[in-house]
């Protein structure tokens, strides 16, 4: 079966043999921040996941020097326009079914973690088979800084990988955890110099893409059960509902411009970037 790759703008598509799927957010100057644009292509790439039985894993990974930077918040200026409200609605509806179509991927899916994850682009990392990290990268999810709120399956993939105390420290009180200590908590399965990881992850994915698929599909369906699955699509679901509410709320706005105005000062003006 030849896979079709869609041309994609945000996101850079490759395809190696036996069927492996490299994904990696494509704008480095903005440290790979996600704006609608990403979240759309992102949703795009995981349906041609689960449309060819020839696609056996997916890599993510980032160009530059970061997985990505998490939200775009140049990206929100006009959130808090009544008449926007239906907009953020169907731009939290690409994250919500993306979310839904990870957590349902058919194929094992590998992060290799390059640089910093931020926001989404962190906690979405525990619906991954396997994350794999550059011994530099940091982890943060800034969502009280925001006003925003847990996404991406955190509220349970969280405590759930990291424990309750740990969970609480990155998503209540943002506290930022290095690769080593990921690691060490089991979040992350396996460090390199940042030059060895893709390498690192495209041979993992060539292997087990090489090996029975039938064994990797019932394999994942007994530790991936059912029950578990329908789980975490009620999380995605509780999550993007909450979401909505948080990010049209006033706190939200005025906590958002703040972080933007820190942000341009730190960086002279430019668009900012977490």
């Amino acid at each position: 079966m030849v896979v079709e790759l869609p041309a994609l703008k945000t996101v850079a598509l490759q395809l190696h043999k036996p069927g492996v799927l490299v994904m990696a957010f494509n704008r480095p100057k903005s440290l790979n921040a996600l704006d609608p644009a990403v979240y759309e292509e992102w949703r795009e790439v995981l349906r041609v996941v689960h449309a060819n039985s020839a696609v056996r894993v997916l890599v993510i990974t980032g160009n530059g020097t970061a997985f990505t930077a998490g939200h775009d918040l140049a990206s929100f200026g006009r959130m808090w326009n009544s008449s926007a409200k239906e907009e953020l609605r169907a731009r939290l509806d690409v994250t919500r079914e993306l979310t839904r179509l990870i957590i349902t991927s058919p194929v094992p899916i590998i992060a290799a973690v390059n640089g910093p994850a931020v926001g989404f682009g962190c906690t979405v990392l525990g619906l991954c088979d396997l994350v794999l990290a550059a011994e530099t990268a940091v982890f943060r999810t800034p969502f009280m800084e925001l006003a925003f709120c847990a996404e991406g399956c955190s509220s349970v993939t969280f405590p759930r990988i990291l424990g309750p105390a740990v969970a609480n420290d990155m998503l209540l009180f943002g506290r930022s955890i290095g690769a080593a200590e990921m690691h060490q908590r089991g979040f992350v399965a396996r460090l390199a110099k940042r030059d060895d990881l893709l390498p690192l992850a495209l041979g993992i994915a060539s292997k087990i893409a090489g090996q029975s698929q039938e064994a990797v599909r019932v394999t994942r369906g007994l530790i991936r059960r059912q029950d578990a699955i329908d789980e975490l699509v009620r999380a995605n679901d509780a999550e993007m509902d909450q979401l909505f509410l948080r990010m049209v709320s006033e706190d939200a706005r005025l906590a958002v411009s703040k972080m933007v105005e820190l942000l341009q000062s730190r960086s002279g003006g430019a668009k900012p970037k977490i």
